[in-house]
């Protein structure tokens, strides 16, 4: 079965990976991996103040970018 993140899942099911849910469990200076098939990406990253980074495969190299929590909420 193919897992695709919340960004990009055409049909989002429990078994796909919740981006949110990812961020807002994280504790600072954490990160956690995945491979979504359906876009590029990669990992999410928490920063010691609590930003939030969002790491993108892009032109085939890892970009960290600041996204805002509520950003990741399934719409």
């Amino acid at each position: 079965m193919s897992e695709f993140c919340s960004q990009c899942s055409p049909n989002f099911t429990v078994d796909d990976i919740n981006l949110f849910e990812i961020a807002t469990n994280l504790k600072p200076g954490q990160s956690e991996s995945f491979n979504c098939q359906g876009c590029n990406n990669r990992t999410l990253f928490k920063d010691e103040d609590g930003n939030i980074y969002l790491g993108k495969l892009i032109d085939g190299i890892g970009k960290l970018l600041p996204v805002k929590i509520e950003e990741l909420k399934r719409v």
